[in-house]
Formats: C-alpha cells, structure tokens, sequence
C-alpha cells in the first residue's frame, strides 16, 4: 500500500466521534447516507461508517431519517 493511500488506523470508538462532527457540520445536508459521510470523513468504508450509525441509533445520538436509502439525521436536530 502506497503512503498515499495509508489511512491511519482508528481507536476504537473513535469513528464514532468523527461521524458525529460531520453530521453536525453537514446539518443542514441531512438526511446523510453512511456513503456520503464515509467519503467526506476522507474515504472511510461505507460498511463501517453504517456500523457505527447503527450504533449511535441505539445510543439515541442520531435517528434514522429513510428506510431506503437508510439516512440519518442527529437526534437533536428537528426532523424536516
């Protein structure tokens, strides 16, 4: 893997955080896709990105907005 393309390899928990900020950044973008956030987080898997919005749903941080696509929006925002 070339230096370019090396991520670096995140705590755990610590994806969590980063979503958060971004959702909170794009607010008014919202609903995101797990797509859309994992690119903006600089190419970040989707399936992990998803992951970790499916946890924050249980944690009552953010809400799922669509079925399909699934979307999301954070909880403390007022839904559209």
């Amino acid at each position: 893997m070339s230096a370019a393309k090396a991520k670096k390899r995140l705590r755990p928990g610590e994806l969590d955080g980063l979503v958060l900020a971004y959702m909170r950044k794009h607010a008014d973008d919202a609903p995101l896709t797990a797509t859309v956030i994992g690119r903006g987080l600089g190419g970040r898997s989707a399936g992990a990105v998803a992951n970790c919005l499916a946890r924050l749903v249980k944690e009552g941080k953010v809400r799922q907005a669509k079925k399909r696509p699934r979307a999301y929006t954070l909880k403390e925002a007022k839904p559209r």
